[in-house]
């Protein structure tokens, strides 16, 4: 190995170290493995902080806002207070309520969002219900996990990828291309969850938090103007971004979507600002210039080289989508999902480099090896609040996690290759 490479090496083991451990935030951990790689010289300074203003970062922070916007106008909770009404008293149908719900949620808001809306509502629905609240929370979640994989913009995930694969000299996804294994997924998991949902949520009753049950009284029953237009702009910057046109490309869609939330009072400039997830903003930017300088160094060749003499060098690209897959799932559960995918993809690319094939099958495997956050407490804060909120036990999360993992497992395996090999 080159020294570059050898330095870069270091700094990987260092930055790993800081995202497993709790005193560091991961921000500041991704900025400082950004600024290391410039003081070795494997990035330049002039460059190195421009990946926190990449295309796929102006992507993620418009619908940031955007989402912001229908949060502070009050139609995402209108939306969410309409879709929950559907379900009648009957556990099952407040779960699979609970689990759409969560699902188109997620694919408009953020996934903290959607539980700051969603959790509430159902809590009020079990205490009419007399309903113990451990019994929805997981399917609630687990509809939030389906919304953050059906699209580019459905969480920072999509746009690390994109942003890793960009400056790697490759294409980046378009708008649907998370779909082409997200809706398998989803649609797997949910079936699975009709089998099994009652079988692995515990059944000890959970009283429902009856202060946070009152705060659904104050989401809105009707549209008003504002509402409307937050939820206008959302629909025509979808279709921009779609269509994908050269004239107006998705990060601009998204730029213009958010500056027309603003201009028209959906929110106003500190809403705007506070709407954006700044930690995942600097996650991404420090991340990306991570994965570049794995690449420049040499290092990412050297990787690729030793899983291959590990694997075989003649093996099946499906067997590396699934150890991609699996090495994700497994780091993703003690470190941020965005942090685990960006370890892994600028790997995903080398080995696809050195087999001579396009690289988006093994950057796909890493994204949704990413989306096993469900195994532990601290593999997400979403699920930290739901194992709080429902007194789950840390075997309840892993037997839950279980099914996604699966399902996970099962569409990558077999709709990577259909899409993407």
């Amino acid at each position: 190995m080159t020294i570059q490479a050898v330095l870069t090496a270091v700094i990987l083991l260092v930055v790993t170290y800081m995202f497993f451990s709790p005193r560091f935030p991961n921000a500041v951990v991704a900025t400082v493995g950004a600024i290391a790689v410039a003081l070795t010289g494997t990035v330049a300074f002039k460059s190195v902080f421009t990946y926190y203003a990449s295309t796929s970062i102006v992507l993620m922070a418009g619908m940031m806002i955007i989402g912001g916007g229908m949060f502070h106008t009050g139609f995402a909770g209108w939306m969410g207070n309409s879709i929950v009404k559907l379900t009648g008293r009957g556990e099952r149908s407040i779960q699979i309520v609970a689990i759409l719900a969560g699902g188109i949620m997620s694919s408009v808001c953020s996934g903290s969002a959607s539980l700051m809306i969603l959790y509430p509502i159902l809590c009020s629905i079990c205490v009419a219900s007399n309903l113990s609240i451990n019994r929805v929370l997981l399917p609630m979640f687990a509809g939030i996990g389906f919304g953050t994989f059906m699209t580019l913009a459905g969480s920072g995930m999509c746009s690390t990828t994109a942003s890793i694969l960009i400056e790697s000299g490759y294409e980046g996804w378009e708008f649907f291309s998370p779909t082409t294994v997200g809706l398998p997924r989803a649609i797997i998991y949910f079936v699975i969850l009709l089998f099994f949902m009652g079988r692995v949520l515990p059944d000890k009753f959970v009283k429902p938090d009856e202060a946070e049950a009152a705060k659904s009284a104050g989401l809105p029953d009707k549209l008003n103007g504002k509402m409307i237009t937050s939820g206008v702009i959302l629909v025509l910057t979808v279709i921009g971004m779609v269509v994908n046109s050269p004239v107006c490309p998705m990060y601009i869609c998204a730029a213009i979507g958010a500056v027309a939330a603003v201009l028209t009072g959906c929110l106003n400039q500190k809403q705007m600002f506070a709407s954006i997830n700044w930690s995942t903003v600097f996650m991404i930017g420090g991340m990306t210039a991570v994965a570049k300088g794995v690449e420049a160094s040499g290092l990412g060749a050297v990787i690729a080289d030793s899983i291959m003499n590990l694997v075989g060098a003649d093996s099946s690209p499906l067997l590396i989508v699934f150890v991609i897959f699996l090495v994700t799932g497994v780091i993703t559960q003690f470190m941020s999902n965005n942090a685990a995918v960006a370890l892994m993809a600028p790997i995903g690319i080398a080995i696809a480099e050195a087999m001579g094939i396009a690289p988006h099958a093994f950057v796909m495997a890493a994204l949704f090896g990413s989306g096993i956050c469900c195994l532990t407490p601290m593999a997400t804060p979403i699920m930290a609040f739901v194992m709080e909120g429902g007194h789950y036990t840390p075997r309840d999360i892993f037997r839950w996690g279980l099914l996604e993992g699966f399902a996970s497992l099962v569409a990558a395996m077999v709709f990577i290759p259909i899409f993407w090999l």
